[in-house]
């Protein structure tokens, strides 16, 4: 069977990730991925998987070597964090999944989401054989990527380049989907957007533009720097259609401050009359829930020849943790 495409082409994140992930351990050595997993998932002790042995002794005969496989790894992957926090079809499934081990003591199910620390429920599965249970192992996709970061750079093991560039290709999927980081903050390149957030404490970009879930607070990016006020998340409306009666309708089911926002846009001129636009409704520069830095983060990212370089042209993410320390955008 020829191997799967490299980098999915599905469009749903979960089966892309997955997809993704294993095309590359098919495509790398299995000693390598044993290595990797039982890294990832420090403490689940050796995995069982290929076996090579010499004089080995079966009925009083020696053979030189022998060579062997049994083992079923299953993997169950979350691209949302706390997808097993409550009840639900998340546990559910897991459930179903944790009693295909039952009878196959080779068998092991990696559950692979981008939560920071293990979930609590992992060790209160109920209905779940303690056997059965204890071949259950969690990893973060953030697990996984240090332990392929310290394989490729340890200059002990000797790893190809078609290996380092899968691997690194690997983490940099990863990053993209936003499974590394507990990222909250959406970073825009604001030249217009800017002076706009001031007076209508709103971000108005092209509809149906995409941006990562859990984000809380939103920040803009202009003038060589990273401003110093960073507006909490009302609400984002991917598609609204700006005119005067999409304004009434709105106001009419309840959502004054869409209504006002799109009055105040077609009034003045913003944006042009009956075009569609993604809309974010933002705390104002002086409402108490926007906070505010000691001052702008400057941008000092160079190109290699020393070229002063945006920090962005479209949209970053990082974290307001960062932000609160940081000077410069070196620091994020």
């Amino acid at each position: 069977m020829p191997p799967s495409p490299l980098f999915s082409t599905y469009r749903s994140g979960e089966n892309r990730v997955t997809s993704s992930t294993m095309a590359v351990f098919e495509r790398i050595d299995l000693a390598l991925v044993q290595e990797l997993l039982e890294t990832a998932t420090a403490g689940a002790g050796e995995l069982p998987a290929v076996s090579f042995h010499n004089q080995v002794t079966i009925d009083e005969a020696v053979p030189d070597a022998r060579i062997s496989a049994r083992f079923t790894w299953w993997f169950e992957t979350k691209t949302v964090r706390g997808a097993y926090a409550g009840e639900g079809h998340g546990r559910s499934q897991l459930r179903a999944h944790m009693r295909q081990l039952d009878g196959d003591p080779s068998a092991r199910l990696f559950v692979l989401t981008p939560d920071p620390v293990r979930p609590a429920w992992f060790t209160q599965v109920d209905g779940i054989p303690h056997q059965v249970r204890d071949r259950v192992l969690w990893l973060s996709f953030r697990d996984l990527a240090t332990a392929i970061e310290a394989a490729v750079t340890n200059p002990a093991r000797l790893v190809g380049e078609q290996t380092r560039f899968l691997l690194y290709e690997l983490i940099a999927l990863y990053e993209a989907e936003g499974l590394l980081t507990n990222d909250d903050t959406v970073i825009v390149a604001a030249r217009s957007a800017w002076p706009e957030y001031r007076r209508l404490a709103a971000y108005v970009c092209q509809p149906g533009r995409s941006f990562r879930e859990g984000l809380t607070h939103f920040g803009f990016y202009t003038d060589g720097a990273i401003q110093p006020l960073l507006a909490r998340i009302r609400a984002y409306h991917p598609e609204v259609l700006l005119t005067r009666e999409e304004a009434e309708c709105h106001r009419s089911e309840g959502r004054a401050e869409l209504a006002d926002l799109i009055a105040a846009l077609v009034k003045e001129g913003y944006r042009p009359e009956g075009e569609s636009n993604g809309v974010f409704l933002l705390s104002a520069s002086e409402d108490l829930d926007t906070i505010r830095l000691d001052g702008p983060i400057v941008n000092d990212t160079v190109t290699e020849t020393g070229r002063t370089w945006a920090w962005t042209l479209g949209q970053r993410y990082t974290s307001l943790d960062r932000l609160r320390t940081a000077t410069r955008t070196s620091d994020l």
